[in-house]
């Protein structure tokens, strides 16, 4: 009977399997940061959709009980009353700044609410904004954070819907 000695693996080969495995990173890494700040835009979205549904519910519903058909004076307001969750209402959900409010000279007809990336590059590179029309916009444009425009509701001209 012949007795085989256990071997070990060498130096060359576990070098190589780290080089292999440190290739693969290489590559992979950067599509998943692509693929969050899609992901983090894509749930920006889906967050103004909320918020603009969540805007004709507080209105049409009198979601104050003061007798007044207006819109929300912020995503606190919306969140009080249950319209939103409690991350949206904070102001900030995966990667974006979120901001809303209705229109100083007419709260009833008209308001507006944007979405900025955390940390723009990083969390996300479009911003986005919407309103009363219930369109949500977007500019690509790096440094154009969007406030929120609370007198008149105007999306600026330079955005486009989004979907185009």
């Amino acid at each position: 009977m012949k007795i085989q000695k256990k071997r070990g693996f060498t130096l060359i080969e576990l070098m190589i399997v780290i080089a292999i495995i440190a290739i693969i990173a290489a590559i992979a890494i950067p599509n998943l940061i692509e693929a969050r700040k899609h992901g983090n835009e894509a749930a920006a979205i889906g967050a103004l959709k909320t918020i603009s549904t969540s805007q004709t519910v507080f209105r049409e519903g009198d979601k104050e009980g003061d007798g007044l058909l207006d819109y929300a004076v912020n995503l606190g307001e919306l969140s009080n009353t249950n319209l939103i969750d409690p991350v949206l209402g904070s102001g900030t959900k995966q990667g974006y700044i979120f901001t809303a409010t209705h229109s100083t000279l007419t709260s009833e007809f008209l308001w507006f609410a944007v979405a900025n990336p955390v940390q723009p590059g990083t969390t996300g590179d479009r911003y986005f904004a919407t309103n009363h029309s219930g369109v949500i916009y977007y500019t690509g444009v790096q440094g154009t954070s969007i406030s929120a425009n609370n007198t008149t509701c105007v999306v600026p001209t330079t955005m486009l819907p989004v979907g185009k």
